[in-house]
């Protein structure tokens, strides 16, 4: 495990749901995009309660976001268009097989700072260190426990040292990004919510609830595939209870593991029942083992990035070994145009493509 911590006490902010999916899906959704107060503050410049990281208009957009996320699989992965986030020349990384946390710093071709956090398997790079796996599903487990797990706070850490070297260079705080997908998406959203940073997140379950909310997640997203039994898992999404905790409507607060920012569904909603089938059979101890290997088997088809190129509109680019997570899994549902958007302009692209009820 290798990297530099930086002191500091944590800043616990709430969250702000809003749950879309095409309309043609015929869902229930909501939607908000409020403004958010210029922020500028020496330091660290950690969220206070009067102010917050705005929604920059030069954001990442969705492919970068993407492709950042899904580079975390890839052996020797680098973001289409980015390079090393360096100190001293250095890229500046996290890596702890205990816990399954490896994360990368990059910058972008529009010279924003990317922090990308690796999921549970580490994908290719699982032939590497099969050990990091088992580090990752003990983080898993301290997830769907409903805690916050050992590998997400060392992912606060991380974005604490890259903040710091991002501003000693010249970076401001709304110029820094979080991504990731599954357990990298799960260590994004908590450390977008203690930090403030903006971002997206893909196939995310929910994050327990922070009191002393500052923040409201207006300049984050997460993204989550109908069926997946990852991304699903949370209060304020409806299908995979009662395997999942009790859902609670995001007019009444999202409930006590909410996804953190602004919910974009993709996908099917006939995948949404079959898992809401599959989640009812493991309460029943003589269909369990079937609702279990069904939530399996939905994992394998939906949880893997092909649903997110494919209904994100995202062409993967590169050798063969960067364009394989593409292709693994099962896309199905709505091809949304917004693989070009920024943080924004997929808000706005929500917000007005909802069908909008109580």
């Amino acid at each position: 495990m290798s990297a530099t911590h930086l002191s500091g006490q944590d800043t616990l902010l709430g969250r702000s749901q809003d749950v879309f999916r095409p309309a043609a899906q015929n869902s229930t959704t909501t939607s908000t995009t409020a403004g958010m107060q210029a922020f500028n503050h020496d330091g660290l410049g950690f969220l206070t309660a009067q102010t917050a990281i705005p929604v920059s208009p030069l954001t990442p957009t969705v492919t970068e976001f993407l492709n950042a996320a899904i580079s975390e699989y890839v052996i020797g992965g680098v973001p289409a268009g980015m390079t090393p986030f360096t100190v001293g020349g250095q890229q500046m990384t996290y890596y702890d097989t205990l816990t399954g946390a490896v994360a990368h710093a990059w910058v972008s071709a529009e010279h924003q700072v990317v922090i990308s956090y690796a999921g549970t398997t580490g994908g290719e790079n699982l032939l590497l260190n099969p050990l990091l796996t088992a580090g990752g599903l003990i983080s898993d487990l301290q997830i769907y426990s409903q805690q916050v797990s050992t590998a997400q706070t060392e992912s606060l850490a991380f974005a604490r040292s890259v903040i710091a070297a991002a501003n000693a260079q010249g970076y401001a705080n709304s110029q820094i990004f979080v991504t990731g997908h599954s357990l990298g998406g799960i260590e994004a959203s908590y450390v977008a919510q203690q930090t403030g940073l903006g971002g997206i997140a893909f196939e995310a379950t929910g994050i327990p609830a922070a009191s002393g909310a500052v923040g409201k997640g207006t300049n984050f997203v997460s993204v989550v595939t109908d069926g997946d039994p990852v991304g699903n898992y949370s209060t304020d999404i409806q299908g995979e209870q009662p395997f999942a905790p009790a859902y609670v409507p995001t007019s009444q607060g999202g409930g006590s593991y909410a996804h953190y920012g602004t919910i974009l569904q993709i996908g099917s909603a006939a995948d949404q029942a079959a898992l809401t089938t599959a989640a009812t059979l493991t309460t029943n101890l003589l269909t369990s083992v079937v609702g279990v290997a069904d939530l399996v088997s939905l994992i394998a088809e939906f949880h893997l990035p092909k649903s997110l190129y494919t209904d994100l509109d995202v062409t993967a680019t590169g050798n063969l070994l960067a364009t394989l997570p593409s292709n693994i899994g099962v896309a199905h549902g709505a091809v949304l145009p917004v693989s070009g958007d920024t943080i924004g302009q997929l808000q706005a692209y929500i917000s007005t493509h909802a069908t909008t009820t109580a």
